[in-house]
């Protein structure tokens, strides 16, 4: 292995320049060349050699011309050595020597910086397999991997290179980086600062200086570069419209371990606005730009406030179709009393139209089924409003793993809009084992698929038995059974539910129906739906049970009823699965209708769901549910088997599933089960964001929450100091088998008799 050295290298070439000069006085006998021959030539062809000679068949041969063939074929970088003579009478021999050929290139010891970016690098500078070996390229290699380790911060990083010869005209090349550590910040020193000081601008930087304890950032020119713009911006929203950053240095101790670093900066004076307008055509009242804007006479400049003004008036302009409307902001400084003129010029330019809307990525989900959700429609004027409607409507789908709308422009007055998407798993076939806190081991087959053959209906098939469950479900939903977005669904069920089983009481309704709903939109994010279900239910009690069976005394133990719902749903999430922003609010009431039953009741749930972003990853959700129940009728009461429970995920985690309620008394009612109660209350608090450290975290999400909730029975004894509450983390995977979600809980006002569980778990339930 042979170390190349620049050096050797251009004494090599000096002394080839220097027998070339002494070639040419050679060809002492001007001639006409009638015939020209390459030597030594193996991999570059007669035909390429022979286009960058000055001297062609049948042209007189001068030393002029002799020198310019020499120093072209020098020149093409091709050649280690170039050489020509006369040959017989009349041919042009010229013999080369052919620099080698790069056979690979391989970098070791790079960790900061990835090796595709230095292949990417390198290949800029022409280093790459198959390529001719320079040898003058070296330098620039070496210079140009050291400049990107010093932008990092690395200014004790080396580079060397060691060559290889090999066989038929070919080097290895061996690139050998020893990174060493990054420096770190030394002093900042901030210059011609004087309204606000070192302190309250350092504190807007990423960089910080090393403390006392070599506590401190590594130096990186890119960070430096944005915190010279933070700097600027933070001045010019203040009203400094004249500030600058003069200069910046960059020094380096002798060890090369801290860099020191010199801001130098004008502040300048502060600039209030004298005047504000709109002139052009501007489309929409000033009545209304003044509403939507933030900009007025007699405030301080603020860039900001400027650029949003800008932005915000674009996209007002592009609700009226101009998607390409032009506004500029014009200024004009008035020294002497300290103010600023700004004059936004408008020209909305030509009225855009849609002229097709092409689909690209859904290789499952057919056309019509995405179009459907579209706001914007082909021939309407475009609407930047209507597209994000349409764009937030496709993603609470929850068919598509991520979806994006571009504007591709045709003409001065036409674009297309390309919907493209990424298609995600909406549904599972499963036939197995399972198990669960609740119920279980548990055999199940089911298909649950939310859009069926991509046609954008949902259908569940489900069959599973366990100790506690027996279970059978068919149910479909179109959720456009018409034009207007009204929604059809229609199912059949059976269930045997054994609640001694599932640890709730000491009893087991069997329920065979048929149910039905009907969803209107209202707008497009409410919605209500009517729902019926015909319901045939038998109570089975346990020997045991008292409280069962003076009920089935009372009421008998089949019952037979039509139960009707109404719900109104508000909606304005982003996301189907895992929400970062928006509310969504639900009214619902149920009730067995009159004379279909003797024992009525009704039900009314409240649930409230806000998800405020905090950052770009991180979220928080404010949750409130209420619950209640009565009997009507000959029934003043809400029969036991319909009681709400709390506890567990879903409701309060950290303690056993449907434990949150008071217990029967065992000496009269025969059990000591949980009662449930006709009232539940639950809340919850939690901030949620993508899995750290995955680097597709979109199916995945972690919360660290705080629950509270209880199951009373009245709503007059529903106290604040009977709720539990629990903190802990939770996790939610979106699997091919549906939602898993994981918890670990501390319960924090647990009382006597309660009953808790830290860890729980459950797939297939809702988040």
């Amino acid at each position: 292995m042979v170390k190349m050295n620049p050096l050797k290298f251009n004494k090599t070439a000096l002394a080839t320049a220097l027998s070339t000069a002494l070639i040419i006085p050679s060809i002492a006998n001007a001639f006409v060349v009638e015939k020209i021959t390459v030597e030594g030539a193996n991999r570059i062809g007669y035909e390429t050699i022979n286009s960058y000679l000055p001297v062609t068949k049948g042209e007189f041969l001068s030393s002029t011309l002799t020198k310019q063939t020499i120093e072209r074929l020098y020149k093409t970088g091709f050649f280690d050595n170039v050489s020509i003579y006369q040959r017989g009478q009349g041919e042009l021999v010229i013999d080369v020597v052919e620099r080698p050929s790069i056979s690979e290139v391989k970098i070791e010891g790079n960790k900061l910086i990835e090796t595709e970016v230095l292949e990417d690098a390198l290949q800029t500078l022409g280093i790459k397999k198959g390529r001719i070996y320079n040898q003058l390229d070296l330098d620039r290699i070496i210079i140009d991997l050291k400049r990107r380790y010093q932008n990092q911060g690395y200014y004790a990083a080396s580079v060397s290179i060691e060559s290889t010869e090999l066989a038929r005209n070919r080097v290895d090349l061996l690139i050998k980086i020893v990174e060493g550590e990054p420096a770190s910040m030394g002093r900042i020193a901030l210059v011609g600062n004087e309204v606000y000081s070192d302190r309250r601008l350092k504190g807007i930087m990423a960089l910080s200086e090393t403390g006392v304890f070599g506590l401190g950032d590594s130096y990186s020119k890119p960070k430096l570069e944005a915190d010279m713009e933070k700097i600027r911006s933070f001045y010019l929203d203040r009203g400094y419209a004249q500030f600058k950053i003069d200069s910046s240095q960059v020094s380096l101790s002798t060890d090369k371990t801290k860099v020191f670093t010199t801001i130098n900066m004008k502040e300048g004076d502060r600039f209030t606005l004298s005047k504000v307008a709109f002139t052009g055509e501007t489309i929409i009242s000033q009545e209304e730009i003044d509403r939507i804007t933030d900009v007025q006479a007699g405030d301080i400049f603020s860039r900001s406030k400027i650029i949003d003004a800008v932005n915000i008036i674009r996209e007002r302009l592009s609700e009226e179709g101009y998607a390409f409307a032009e506004v500029e902001p014009d200024t004009i400084i008035n020294p002497t009393d300290k103010t600023m003129d700004v004059t936004f010029k408008i020209e909305p330019k030509d009225r855009v139209y849609i002229r097709y809307v092409d689909f690209e990525g859904n290789t499952r989900t057919r056309d019509h089924v995405i179009r459907r959700e579209l706001r914007q429609l082909e021939s309407a004027p475009y609407s930047l409003k209507a597209v994000r409607q349409s764009q937030s409507r496709l993603e609470r789908l929850g068919f598509f793993k991520s979806s994006k709308i571009e504007t591709k422009r045709i003409s001065d007055d036409q674009v297309d809009l390309i919907v493209k998407i990424e298609e995600q798993p909406t549904g599972s076939f499963t036939a197995g084992v399972g198990y669960s806190q609740v119920d279980g081991v548990s055999f199940n087959i089911g298909l649950s698929e939310r859009n069926f053959i991509g046609s954008g209906n949902k259908l569940d098939l489900q069959i599973n038995t366990s100790s506690a469950r027996k279970t059978a479900d068919i149910g479909i939903t179109n959720p456009y059974f018409t034009e207007d977005n009204v929604s059809l669904g229609m199912g059949l069920y059976f269930r045997e539910i054994d609640a001694e089983e599932l640890d709730v009481a000491d009893y087991t309704t069997n329920n065979f129906g048929f149910r039905t709903s009907l969803g209107y939109p209202l707008s497009e994010n409410n919605t209500l739906r009517y729902g019926l279900k015909f319901d045939a239910q038998e109570l089975v009690c346990a020997n045991t049970f008292n409280y069962c069976k003076d009920y089935i005394d009372d009421f008998g133990d089949k019952t037979n009823s039509v139960q009707a719902s109404l719900s109104w749903i508000h909606n304005t999430t982003n996301s189907f699965y895992f929400p970062s922003k928006g509310q969504k609010t639900t009214l619902t009431l149920e009730a067995v209708v009159p004379g279909t039953s003797d024992a009525p009741f009704y039900k009314v749930f409240a649930e409230e769901n806000l998800y405020l972003p905090m950052t770009k990853n991180l979220s928080l959700h404010l949750k409130g549910g209420l619950a209640y129940g009565d009997g009507y009728g000959d029934i003043d009461i809400l029969p036991f088997y319909e009681n709400f429970y709390a506890g567990g995920i879903g409701t309060v985690r950290g303690y056993e599933p449907n434990s949150l309620s008071a217990n029967y008394d065992l000496d009269t009612d025969g059990s000591d089960r949980p009662v449930g109660g006709n009232t539940r209350v639950l809340t919850t608090v939690e901030m949620i964001s993508p899995v750290p450290f995955v680097e597709d975290s979109s199916n995945q999400r972690i919360s660290w929450f705080f629950d509270a909730g209880y199951a009373f029975n009245g709503l007059s004894n529903a106290k604040f100091n009977d709720m539990r509450a629990s903190v802990g983390v939770g996790y939610s995977w979106i699997t091919p088998v549906g939602p898993l979600t994981f918890s670990v809980a501390q319960p924090l006002n647990e009382q006597e008799g309660d009953e808790t569980q830290t860890f729980q778990f459950t797939l297939g339930t809702a988040f």
